[in-house]
């Protein structure tokens, strides 16, 4: 459950004041319990109790933004007519108490002896919150440039193309002044842009700003000290590609299995934007355009992680590979039947698949989603109004099946 609530107050000059409260509780059907076995060297689950757990989280906070530009011209023999690049800082102020001390245990986690907490709700759907309160600052630098072209032609303003060189490259941290150590969070870069109108690229990367000692374990002392230039230790990141093919109007956005990018530049947050994602993935039949005939989508993802391998005393890199696809065709004016799937490279195994079946009834519409293969299994029937503001409004039968 998630209860977000947010206000934007009157501009205060060139500042957009925005305070905040939000609530979350998630429900677990059991607990894990897990100790290092020193014979095998990894931690195992010992212990799974069944039945109803509860966890929440709660913020308070205040954020302040701007937005800033700047525009290089070029002469009137020139093809490019200007650059212009937009920079939006936001600071905010949070405090977040610690209600989930409880749900945490400290176990060995290696040979040598360190500890660490661990949840007992780790490795579950949703994860499990943090055990540390949050009283701090926290930042995002969010930047855009775009390019005009002149008409080759045409010199009305109206002939002039605009392109978009980078649609995002944001850094985010912050600083948590309630720690007793690690008062830093790690640092979060993330850069997105479309090639050619037609494949969207988006990399991110993480960093953390605190020292590794021999064994990889953390300690309290800045990066920064040894690499004053450097945004710290590499800790994971990856690059995920997506483009869509389609026929009849152009113009129109495929019904694809992922939100529209360009929500990322109008305020929505990542933990939204992922939501509505897992959404749409698990209810194409919802989301379907019955004036394109066909389409057919593509993405891949590469994603790495860095650990400490401790038989050779030093980081190793892991990478994992994946693809996604999502087809639909019309079969008549009002029937519409797709499939979407996906691949992991990494293991050469099949991931979800899954098709459906939509009809269209006028203001309303029907859609049937049935996954027969992989770990969990589902089928839906769905009868909504074809608004979004009414999606909520439906009548659902879901069934679902895991760990055949």
């Amino acid at each position: 459950h998630n209860i977000p609530i947010s206000l934007s107050l009157p501009p205060l000059g060139v500042l957009q004041l925005s305070p905040s409260v939000t609530y979350q509780e998630r429900w677990y059907q059991q607990r894990l319990e897990r100790q290092y076995n020193p014979t095998v060297n990894k931690i195992d689950t010992v212990s799974v109790r069944k039945g109803f757990y509860t966890a929440r989280q709660m913020s308070f906070g205040l954020s302040a933004s701007t937005r800033i530009f700047g525009m290089f011209a070029f002469g009137k023999n020139s093809r490019v007519k200007a650059i212009r690049h937009e920079f939006r800082p936001s600071v905010s102020a949070s405090y977040s108490p610690n209600f989930n001390e409880k749900n945490y245990y400290r176990t060995r986690v290696d040979a040598f002896g360190n500890t660490q907490p661990v949840s007992f709700y780790d490795g579950s759907i949703y994860g499990a919150y943090t055990n540390q309160r949050f009283g701090g600052l926290s930042f995002n630098l969010d930047n855009n440039i775009t390019m005009k072209l002149r008409g080759k032609k045409d010199t009305a303003a109206a002939a002039d193309k605009k392109i978009s060189i980078l649609d995002g490259l944001s850094l985010s941290g912050g600083y948590n002044f309630l720690a007793d150590s690690f008062q830093f969070q790690q640092l979060s870069l993330t850069a997105r842009s479309n090639l050619f109108d037609k494949v969207n690229i988006t990399g991110n990367a993480s960093f953390d700003p605190y020292q590794t000692n021999e064994l990889g374990v953390r300690v309290n002392k800045l990066v920064w000290k040894k690499k004053p230039l450097s945004l710290g230790n590499l800790v994971n990141g990856g690059i995920f590609l997506q483009t869509s093919f389609k026929g009849g109007d152009k113009s129109k956005k495929s019904s694809g299995l992922t939100p529209d990018p360009s929500l990322m530049n109008q305020g929505v947050t990542m933990d939204e934007y992922q939501r509505e994602a897992a959404y749409i993935q698990n209810n194409p039949a919802e989301f379907v355009d019955f004036s394109i005939p066909w389409s057919v989508d593509l993405s891949y993802s590469l994603l790495f992680y860095r650990s400490f391998d401790i038989t050779r005393i030093g980081f190793k890199t892991t990478l994992t590979q994946g693809v996604t696809f999502n087809t639909s065709a019309n079969l008549t004016e009002k029937w519409k039947v797709g499939m979407n799937g996906s691949f992991d490279i990494t293991s050469k195994k099949l991931g979800v698949l899954s098709g459906y079946l939509s009809r269209d009834l006028h203001c309303w519409q029907m859609g049937i989603n049935v996954s027969p293969i992989g770990r969990y299994r589902f089928f839906s029937i769905n009868i909504s109004p074809k608004s979004p503001i009414l999606r909520d409004l439906k009548i659902n039968r879901t069934r679902s099946f895991t760990d055949f």
